[in-house]
């Protein structure tokens, strides 16, 4: 079994922060990382910026075999993915 990566995101993900985001998981993926941890237990606001980065990767994850799991969502971003349907292909984790 692969090794797990935990990656921790900003405390709001937007046009901002986005961009160092999507960076950040490229690289990841660059450095064939697939199994990940995407921590947003400090996460209080993502947006469709935000959402395009964890869309993306999450699509080379499941390319690649891997599994993403998103873990400590709070209220407000959990309603975010199901407003979006992200939480239809998204794995949440408490």
């Amino acid at each position: 079994m692969a090794e797990q990566t935990i990656y921790k995101t900003e405390k709001k993900i937007d046009t901002r922060t986005a961009p160092k985001l999507a960076a950040d998981l490229e690289a990841l993926a660059a450095e064939g990382k697939f199994d990940l941890v995407i921590d947003m237990s400090e996460t209080g606001y993502i947006s469709s910026v935000g959402l395009r980065a964890l869309l993306t990767m999450q699509k080379k994850v499941n390319a690649n075999g891997g599994m993403m799991l998103i873990r400590g969502a709070n209220q407000q971003v959990r309603e975010i993915f199901d407003v979006t349907g992200f939480s239809g292909f998204l794995t949440l984790e408490d």
